[in-house]
């Protein structure tokens, strides 16, 4: 679609989501890696599969504080009868042991101490009593009872990590146990983001009649740092082409671009058309709402992101489009990260046959199970029904909307700990 003949008169037709998504993500290239401690890796995606280099535990060791035996002399011990062990001494945690077991005897150890030779069984010191340089047992053991083989939890030359999984607290810590202390991942994406209007002033600045608070850029650079990539806010160009055509020089020289503004219907809705005569516009106009005006376009390969002015508009599109596009560039395995739950419509939502409706909801969970409320909002410019959500219900194409009680998919907003 030709970018300038929407200009006040509005979008001739709308392409579906999956149609744009899918005409974005297969032109995208992952990222290039780099190698970075594993101990500053969290949340980052592994770019190769990882193999451990050696077996963890790398010995056998004891899962209990009590005594190393040989297990067939406990196999007649009660309560009533206990059997008495000689006990030749202690082994530590962090020591090799300096004792061998032999029939009749015992070695008191430690949880995580190494087995000592010939033992094959460690009793629980709640099953014995020490007399002496001897000791009691009052339970019977099998044979690698309460000890940890060498290899139980990871094998040398098993894959630990996958492609593309992203880094968590767990994994980093496998890693460091299998001996890896540094780790190829792939480069965080460098995103500009550029807010587009005559009629924004900065976030410090108090806005006069008219005027609009710029907030969207901050929004953004949360939304890029949520899902890996790394933003550059480049501040607010007003609506004025020789501006917005230095704004987008700015942009190239990013791995992605991301406007917010200026790309809807209006009159002074420029941006659009100028991203399409320095380069490909691959769609503007989506049967979506909100954030039906996003348009993207690929200039030197890159992808150009004209998402909507109002918040809630450009948050729901960044997240239908530009997250897509930046877990890509990592190689994640999953593109969309969301954790999903599912819940009964606490009442009736309609849409429009054709189009794809994003619903806010608030999650509650009742005797009869969890339900998603729907968020009473005006448009896309109230923020607070964002503020107010747990999610959102996404109303498919081929659905003219969802009855009370109905079973629905709540995508969460990703879960930020700081």
């Amino acid at each position: 679609m030709d970018a300038n003949s929407v200009r006040m008169r509005g979008f001739e037709e709308y392409i579906k989501v999956d149609d744009a998504l899918s005409k974005i993500i297969t032109r995208i290239q992952r990222s290039e890696p780099e190698t970075i401690p594993v101990t500053e890796s969290l949340g980052r995606i592994i770019y190769d599969d990882i193999y451990s280099p050696r077996d963890i535990p790398h010995f056998d060791r004891s899962a209990m504080d009590g005594y190393a035996v040989i297990a067939e002399d406990t196999f007649r011990s009660s309560q009533h009868k206990p059997t008495k062990l000689k006990v030749i001494g202690e082994v530590k945690v962090g020591k090799p042991p300096n004792l061998k077991v032999s029939r009749g005897e015992a070695a008191q150890i430690a949880t995580g101490a190494p087995i000592p030779p010939k033992a094959d069984a460690v009793v629980m010191v709640e099953y014995t009593k020490p007399f002496d340089s001897e000791v009691e047992v009052y339970s019977p053991v099998t044979p690698g009872q309460n000890i940890s083989k060498r290899g139980e939890d990871v094998k040398k030359g098993q894959k630990i990590i996958s492609n593309g999984k992203q880094v968590r607290p767990q994994e980093e810590t496998m890693l460091l146990q299998c001996g890896i202390t540094e780790a190829r991942v792939a480069k965080r994406p460098r995103v500009a983001i550029v807010s587009t209007g005559s009629e924004l002033v900065d976030i410090h600045t108090p806005p006069e009649l008219g005027q609009v608070v710029s907030t969207n850029s901050y929004t953004l650079a949360s939304l890029v740092r949520v899902y890996g990539g790394e933003p550059k806010v480049l501040g607010i160009f007003p609506d004025v082409p020789e501006e917005l055509e230095k704004a987008i020089d700015e942009t190239l020289k990013y791995d992605v671009g991301v406007f917010s503004g200026g790309t809807s219907v209006g009159k002074y809705d420029y941006l659009p058309s100028l991203l399409e005569k320095r380069g490909e516009l691959i769609f503007h106009g989506v049967a979506m709402k909100p954030g039906s005006p996003a348009a993207v376009s690929f200039l030197d390969g890159k992808p150009m992101f004209s998402l909507p002015g109002y918040p809630v508009a450009t948050m729901i599109a960044f997240t239908v489009f530009v997250a897509p596009t930046i877990r890509k560039m990592l190689g994640a395995e999953k593109l969309d990260p969301r954790v999903f739950v599912e819940a009964k419509m606490s009442r009736k939502v309609a849409s429009t046959l054709g189009r794809r409706d994003f619903v806010r909801v608030k999650i509650e969970e009742t005797d009869e199970g969890i339900l998603a409320v729907p968020i009473r909002a005006g448009g896309s410019g109230v923020m607070s029904s964002m503020v107010d959500a747990d999610g959102i219900v996404e109303i498919p194409e081929n659905v003219e909307g969802i009855n009370e009680a109905e079973r629905v998919k709540v995508a969460l907003f990703p879960h930020i700990v700081v």
